[in-house]
């Protein structure tokens, strides 16, 4: 396997972070100003139920306002830089790869927080949601599809616009009914959160 090959496996893997296919952007979503950190998301963090795979996402402060992101899966761990960030109030996290392959653009995640205790409630862009709101208007946002596999459909959309624009996007539609996918992580060493 060569090395374009392995960082771009390397890639996937990190998309597979989240759950299903991913919204990702060629520009990070948040500008310096947005930047701030949150003492409380520093720890380990365990998802439960039966897509789990024994996953456990590590917070840990890095370097300034950054945080080191780990995920440890049963057979494989994948590094991340974190910079946390509000608009409007309202907290989100922006996820990079640390793998670096110059021929390959590192993508960036975003993840919307709403609760840091005593779990972690964040919610993910809804791929299939943006798709559809992009199949009736290709304008919305600046955008392209990747294609991920052998099928038709096995696309992901990637965001191309800059920062002031994606920040308009995320929050024109930061209410907009289905445009997220929920899911919460339990701090480790705690009992189970029930609803």
């Amino acid at each position: 396997m060569s090395m374009k090959q392995i960082s771009f496996v390397l890639l996937v893997v990190a998309a597979a972070i989240l759950t299903g296919c991913v919204v990702t952007s060629v520009h990070p979503f948040y500008t310096a100003k947005d930047l701030v950190f949150e003492p409380a998301l520093v720890g380990n963090w365990i998802k439960e139920g039966k897509d789990a795979d024994g996953e456990v996402w590590k917070f840990e402060k890095g370097r300034e306002s950054t945080y080191r992101f780990t995920l440890i899966e049963s057979r494989k761990a994948t590094v991340m830089e974190v910079h946390a960030f509000k608009l409007q109030g309202q907290l989100f996290l922006d996820l990079f790869s640390l793998e670096r392959d110059y021929q390959i653009i590192p993508a960036h995640f975003l993840l919307k927080v709403s609760q840091l205790t005593p779990v972690l409630r964040m919610a993910e862009l809804n791929d299939e949601w943006l798709k559809k709101l992009l199949s009736k208007d290709p304008s919305a946002i600046q955008h392209t599809s990747v294609a991920t596999g052998d099928q038709p459909d096995d696309r992901r959309t990637v965001l191309t616009t800059g920062t002031a624009e994606l920040q308009k996007f995320i929050l024109q539609h930061l209410t907009t009914e289905d445009a997220w996918n929920d899911f919460e992580l339990k701090r480790e060493g705690t009992a189970s959160h029930t609803r």
